[in-house]
């Protein structure tokens, strides 16, 4: 019997430990991903948002690059990034106009946008409209990044 006993004690221990290791898996979202923070997180994730597509605005696909991923910068270098706008379509002005989180730090933050195309075959002849953009942005490293495609 006392090989018994102590397989059962060793299955115990060990059920129990097994059971201290899960438990924190099983608790909410860590304090710095609370509601509270994701709260928190809209203004200064809406400020980059709008910093980055200002930077588009302007036609600086460095700056605009600079918002990308630490990760996405290590592939794709800023000459490959800069070739990705076309001048086809003339953005005009962006404003986000919500956020929603994805998970604990991602968002979808949704910015609309205001765009002149120049028709082709038209004697400098343009259109302006406005479309809604959805955008995924990761919170890494203590900042917001936008997650380019």
């Amino acid at each position: 019997m006392s090989g018994l006993r102590t397989c059962t004690f060793i299955l115990v221990t060990g059920l129990a430990t097994l059971g201290v290791a899960v438990l924190p898996g099983c608790a909410t979202r860590p304090p710095e991903f609370s509601e509270a923070w994701q709260a928190a997180q809209r203004a200064p994730l809406t400020k980059r948002a709008e910093a980055r597509w200002a930077a588009l605005i302007k036609g600086d696909a460095d700056a605009a690059y600079a918002f990308t991923t630490p990760d996405y910068r290590t592939v794709v270098s800023a000459q490959q990034h800069r070739g990705k706008y076309g001048r086809l379509a003339a953005w005009r002005m962006a404003r986000v106009a919500g956020v929603s989180y994805d998970g604990p730090a991602v968002a979808a933050v949704s910015v609309e946008v205001t765009h002149r195309i120049s028709l082709p075959g038209s004697a400098g002849e343009s259109v302006e409209t406005q479309t809604r953009i959805s955008e995924k942005w990761i919170y890494k490293n203590g900042d917001w990044w936008y997650i380019a495609n």
